[in-house]
């Protein structure tokens, strides 16, 4: 015996049969929404516009078609050798955001799956809600079951295998080894404790800076959501208390365009200077996803779209982004990922025949 609910779905009534209540279909927004309700200003019509997060997925089951599949079959990752590699916001420094192409390329060729997710810029003051987008990447990559995050932050220069070496470690935390721009403290040494010098293989730290960090994504399982605020040293802290130690690869040198900030030893009048540039930057300033210098699509790997941003694979320019970007490019994206997606699936049956 069945009664009819207030939206016309059936409950269950001594013992009959359940009925799930139907949920509202999810419209997405077009363009022209947005342009009736009077919101021109937020139409981002270029990928390299302050407002731009880039998204970065394969077409295979990653991402929104898996999220909640982890709790229904209790793996702990249901797509082997897959990173997602999730940068802090999206406010490259020079040199930055072609070296990450690069490196997701080459991490891609080695056969891994890769994905990119950058989380939107969530501070008020520079760097006040880094913690808070640190635990959104690490939920993201778990919910979405990934074996890998690679949680990167703008001003690092990784090299283009920096992320196969540290994967090949197969640690649960492994960093690459940091290290300040040339000349900018005595010594130049790596911002970790102990002090490690390069090329001495794989080390334990007590900390280590946390500009580029590679996790197995079980990690996160246990780590509570303040763990991500504080300093360096407070993270190291609350992983040892989980029993895991960060290891560093000295071999996998990734170099900062800056030094660490220091808010509270600058002046008054100097510090609200920097962040009302800072603020202006955020708004207006693009954020420099060039090419690399020299490059030449007609001689190397990559593309550069119409904006001037490089990629560094082609079908990657067709993510999704997080805003009201143009609805048909992205709608023309995900419908060449499947076709390329089905024309390898058919190129590999064709193989073993």
């Amino acid at each position: 015996m069945t009664q009819e609910s207030v939206d016309g779905s059936k409950s269950k009534k001594r013992g009959a049969e359940y009925h799930a209540p139907r949920m509202p279909r999810s419209l997405r927004l077009t363009r022209q929404d947005w342009v009736d309700a009077g919101m021109e200003q937020a139409i981002m019509e270029s990928s390299d516009h302050p407002s731009f997060y880039a998204s970065s997925w394969p077409y295979v089951r990653v991402g929104p078609d898996t999220l909640g599949e982890r709790y229904v079959y209790r793996l702990p990752h249901l797509i082997p050798n897959s990173v997602l590699i999730t940068a802090i916001c999206n406010d490259w420094h020079e040199g930055a955001w072609w070296r990450l192409q690069n490196m997701m390329r080459y991490t891609e060729e080695q056969g891994y799956t890769v994905a990119l997710e950058e989380v939107d810029d969530m501070s008020t003051m520079p760097a006040d809600a880094i913690g808070i987008m640190r635990a959104c990447a690490a939920m993201l990559a778990l919910d979405s079951g990934f074996q890998w995050c690679f949680m990167l932050d703008n001003d690092a220069l990784v090299e283009e295998d920096t992320l196969v070496r540290l994967i090949k470690h197969d640690r649960p935390v492994v960093y690459p080894l940091v290290l300040p721009p040339k000349g900018e403290f005595a010594g130049g040494g790596a911002l970790s404790s102990p002090y490690l010098p390069e090329g001495i293989g794989l080390q334990p730290v007590l900390w280590s800076t946390m500009s580029a960090m590679l996790f197995d994504t079980k990690v996160f399982n246990c780590l509570p959501p303040y763990a991500w605020h504080g300093h360096d040293i407070h993270f190291a802290q609350n992983l040892a208390h989980y029993g895991h130690r960060i290891h560093v690869d000295t071999d996998a040198v990734v170099r900062l365009t800056r030094g660490p900030a220091r808010h509270p030893a600058q002046p008054w009048e100097d510090l609200w200077k920097r962040l009302r540039m800072k603020y202006t930057s955020r708004q207006n300033d693009k954020r420099h996803r060039e090419p690399p210098p020299g490059f030449d699509p007609a001689f190397g790997k990559g593309t550069v779209d119409k904006d001037g941003v490089y990629w560094a694979v082609d079908r990657w320019k067709y993510g999704g982004v997080n805003g009201p970007m143009q609805f048909k490019k992205d709608v023309e994206g995900r419908q060449r990922d499947k076709k390329d997606a089905g024309e390898n699936g058919q190129n590999a049956q064709e193989s073993l025949v």
